[in-house]
């Protein structure tokens, strides 16, 4: 057929696409339309004859001459012409259908001519081999345009990533994102079935439709290409690296309008190359609500994948977390993720998340229709396995043993000495070929072994019966630098960092405490642990992994050793704060003080006897705490040391201010704050088990606020709050917030600022399991209710938090709580009731010596009598007297300002007008003009 006798060449236009009839092609913008040869013809055929009617045996004969068909081929064509214009119900229809006789094409269309392509280029003729992706690519928007602008400016880009990350199923979206920018096409040549480098210029010169007649097979492609402009794409080159580095090499510089871009495990390593290190998809973290998991890709590739296995699929709310568990467990790998997807109707969301720990059994269904290395994780890890060296093989098992993070130099220190000389240019090779991934961000370089890689590496570590060597040497590291942690000048900072040490103590830890462990190192492996779980606030992993160790001393070493002090202080602390002033805390403390004093360590000894007197302020024996702070107190001065001086004031203020001698705190709370203040390490956790600068602090806000400075109340608080804050511990934040925010800032009506307070407190106690403090959060906001109005919201609060504040034990938190359902019982006309509250908590008040709240019990006991009796009650006033008759002698004139408006108003409704009017003027006498917004308050209260 002569050229005049063809149908001219152009590019029509209809709504977002462009149909080129010389290119055969479809595009939407500047993205190809994935469609079938006999698709292309149908729609060139339709469009060509726009608004005629164009009848189905012409419509055959024109997408499949010489062959007899059905007409059931040409519906189904047409059905996937209009699923890829996008056409329903709902949207613009291109073609329309005319029952028994053909279809139309009915959308405005536009004309472009084209010039003639070159009949004799055969790369004119075919745009590409790219293979039809069946699936979305998920979560990778983003890296597409980058890499797509990348490759832009760059001619090699090699794409890198571990096993199962998507490499290729990203790099096949770029390269068809990328096909109407070469004027002669993308072409793929898939590298992974070869075994021989010898065998990868015939593999290019059959990707490409170009004949080579050299014997020079390499020099011939390029000569072919010399003057084309086109991409080409090398997919699976880690097991044949050096040569398709080579013929990669060769190509770039034989033919300058080729571009390439390369998948592997590890860089090509040449001249020219720009690598994209491929990250696995992002995942919920450990805090993510269960409303936002489906905002992340890991989890959305989970979803999708599980619907095509189970057609009724849906992401519960209930499921979620579990589904976000899953992902996480996985790394975000994708393929890790789409293989455990397609057992969820086996297992379900909830029994995948629960097997997730035994990832290489999970792993091990096969994925039908994929290159045998792509069906199975496990098999795609193998593949790379295979690729290297024995040295890295053994180096890559050794690694294993990490259960976390790990630093260079403990990578060299786990690798037993009969095994490589220096393993550290193998662990950077390891790197390069995507098998360890580095994390940036911390001052030494951290680096991570994903969790199907580590979970298979471990298995051939077991296979090979060599796990116990490198342990123990991991064992030994671990101890020695968290020994350096807690030893560092800088202490409070490197005991912080050393949580990043803390998944690989718990892995070690897991082995020396099974059977077949290592009992001695497992218990000094804990020992030296204490102070990083202390200054973390990690309690209940402390409790945990102390009991475990104090179980095994019989077997580890004899009793009554330095281990054994060590680990009695941390449970006895940590148990405190989590389960309560129990008796198991106080014959830890007790036991450690013991053999402190027979090993003469003074420090621990110290250290011991500060966390009793903590633990005695929390009970409730403030007797106990008395004598026992007036028994350290020479102590700490005879081992001249100053910060355990300044440990002592801060106790001891915290005793005398329970014990109501508010001057006298004042003084030695704002020393020992003032030591710390300039020596901003010493009040750390991980020495001394409390941050004693918070807790001096605490002491300054409450007796502000009993001696009437208001104003300065509320800036002690807020002190206290942001230095609580900056150390970024959650035991120092709940102390701050627990007993000198929510409660003060309820004292003084500031209610939003108590709301704030309460709502961080049952965060901050919620997540570190601080029970005591998150029932005192519950306690407070019962008590911001009741002065809200909802009466019976708050007492419902209260209830449960005296319940279980009771059963902890935390009478220095209860007492006031018992009081507080007292006024609450009264306020709702349940005078029995309140009654009763009242005088049991006046009855705890006295019992436990806590004067500090004897003034307040008095007032609560007066004012239930009032209610209970009338406003003739003797009683009741005399309670109300007495409690201000107190506050007097404490100095106490917060107190005494509540009790005075009390009894001012039994006064009133007793009509002694002129004595009310007293009561309150001889008190607001007292607040200081200067104090502004004491004196305000008090003012307007004696108004």
């Amino acid at each position: 057929m002569s050229k005049s006798d063809t149908k001219p060449e152009r590019t029509f236009l209809f709504g977002p696409f462009r149909l080129s009839t010389s290119r055969r092609v479809l595009f939407e913008g500047d993205h190809v339309v994935r469609l079938g040869s006999k698709a292309v013809e149908i729609l060139i055929a339709l469009v060509e004859r726009a608004g005629e009617l164009v009848g189905k045996r012409e419509l055959v004969g024109m997408a499949w001459p010489n062959t007899h068909v059905v007409e059931a081929n040409l519906t189904v064509q047409v059905a996937a012409l209009r699923r890829a214009l996008g056409e329903d119900e709902s949207a613009n229809q291109y073609i329309v259908t005319s029952p028994g006789r053909g279809y139309r094409f009915v959308a405005p269309i536009r004309v472009l001519s084209e010039d003639d392509p070159d009949a004799s280029e055969p790369l004119a003729r075919e745009r590409h081999n790219l293979p039809a992706q069946l699936t979305r690519l998920i979560g990778r928007a983003e890296t597409l345009q980058a890499v797509t602008r990348k490759l832009s400016d760059e001619r090699l880009l090699s794409i890198v990533g571990p096993p199962g990350v998507g490499k290729t199923a990203f790099a096949l979206r770029v390269a068809e994102a990328m096909i109407p920018q070469f004027q002669h096409g993308v072409w793929l040549v898939d590298l992974g079935s070869i075994t021989n480098a010898s065998a990868i210029p015939s593999a290019i010169a059959s990707a490409l439709p170009i004949e080579v007649r050299s014997s020079d097979i390499l020099s011939g492609i390029a000569a072919a290409l010399r003057y084309k402009n086109l991409l080409l794409v090398f997919d699976n080159c880690e097991h044949l690296i050096d040569g398709a580095a080579s013929a990669v090499s060769a190509l770039l510089h034989g033919a300058g309008g080729v571009k390439v871009i390369a998948t592997s495990r590890e860089p090509l390593r040449i001249e020219g190359e720009d690598v994209w290190r491929l990250a696995p998809l992002d995942i919920p973290p450990t805090d993510a609500e269960s409303g936002n998991v489906m905002n992340y890709p890991a989890v959305q590739l989970f979803v999708e994948r599980a619907s095509a296995i189970v057609n009724d699929f849906k992401l519960t709310e209930s499921d979620a977390s579990f589904a976000a568990q899953i992902c996480r467990g996985l790394d975000g790998n994708p393929l890790a993720i789409e293989v455990t997807a397609a057992r969820v109707d086996a297992f379900g969301v909830r029994g995948l998340a629960s097997r997730i720990q035994d990832r290489m059994h999970l792993l091990a269904d096969t994925h039908r229709g994929k290159p045998e290395r792509h069906r199975t994780i496990a098999a795609a890890l193998d593949w790379s396995y295979q690729l290297l060296c024995e040295r890295e093989q053994y180096v890559l098992r050794c690694l294993s043993i990490f259960a976390g993070s790990f630093t260079l130099k403990a990578a060299i220190a786990i690798i037993p000495e009969s095994g490589i000389d220096d393993p550290a240019p193998i662990v950077a090779d390891l790197v390069c070929k995507s098998l360890l991934s580095v994390e940036i961000g911390f001052d030494d370089m951290r680096f991570r072994l994903l969790e199907i890689t580590k979970a298979f590496a471990l298995t051939k570590l077991v296979e090979k019966s060599e796990r116990e060597a490198p342990t123990r040497r991991l064992a030994s590291y671990l101890t020695t630098i968290l020994r350096e942690c807690a030893e560092s000048p800088d202490r409070t900072r490197s005991l912080q960092t050393a949580v990043h040490e803390l998944d690989n103590v718990r892995g070690v830890l897991n082995w020396a405490f099974a059977p077949g462990g290592d009992l001695h190192a497992g218990v000094e492996l804990t020992t030296h642990a204490v102070p990083a779980w202390l200054e973390n606030s990690l309690l209940r992993e402390c409790i945990g992994w102390t009991s475990k160790a104090i179980d095994a001393l019989d077997s580890a070493e004899e009793e009554g050793g330095r281990s054994e002090m060590i680990l009695k202080a941390a449970l006895g602390l940590a148990t405190m704060f989590t389960e309560g002033m129990t008796g198991q805390a106080k014959n830890a403390l007790n036991r450690s003080i013991e053999l402190a004093a027979n090993l003469n360590d003074e420090r621990w000894k110290l250290r011991a006897q500060l966390g009793l007197i903590v633990f005695f302020h929390r009970r409730g024996d403030l007797k106990s705490a008395l004598e026992a702070t007036k028994a350290i107190e020479n102590f700490s001065a005879g081992i001249n040391d100053p910060m355990a001086a300044a440990m002592t004031k801060s106790v001891k203020s915290a005793s005398l201010f329970f014990h109501a001698d508010y001057p006298e705190a004042l003084r030695l709370a704002r020393e020992a704050h003032e030591y710390f203040r300039t020596h901003r390490d010493a009040s750390q956790i991980g020495r001394w088990g409390l941050n004693h600068s918070v807790y001096a602090q605490c002491v300054i806000a409450r007796t502000l606020w009993n001696q009437g400075h208001f104003d300065r109340t509320i800036q002690a608080c807020l002190s206290a709050h942001a230095e609580a804050e900056e150390s970024g511990n959650p035991a120092s934040i709940c102390q701050a917030l627990s007993w000198c925010g929510s409660s003060l800032f309820l004292q003084l009506g500031e209610l939003d600022r108590a709301a704030e307070a309460i709502k961080r407190l049952k965060q901050v106690a919620q997540d570190g399991d601080f029970q005591s403090y998150f029932f005192s959060a519950m306690g407070f906001e019962g008590r911001l209710l009741f002065l809200r109005g909802d009466i019976n919201l708050a007492e419902r609060l209260l209830r449960e938090a005296l319940s279980r504040l009771g059963d902890l034990q935390y009478e220095n938190v209860y007492i006031p709580f018992l009081g507080r359902l007292a006024e609450l019982l009264a306020t709702d006309g349940r005078a029995e009731e309140a009654f009763l509250a009242s005088a049991e908590a006046l009855e705890r008040t006295k019992a436990t010596g806590a004067l500090w709240l004897l003034p307040d019990s008095l007032r609560i006991h007066g004012e239930v009598l009032a209610s209970l009796e009338g406003s003739d009650s003797k009683s009741a006033e005399a309670h109300l007297r007495e409690s201000i008759e107190i506050s007097v002698k404490q100095g106490s004139l917060g107190w005494e300002l509540r009790s005075a408006e009390s009894l001012a108003n039994l006064l009133t409704r007793q009509r002694n007008f002129n004595e009310a009017a007293d009561v309150l003027a001889r008190t607001v006498r007292k607040f200081e003009r200067s104090d502004a917004i004491a004196y305000q308050r008090a003012a307007a209260r004696c108004a």
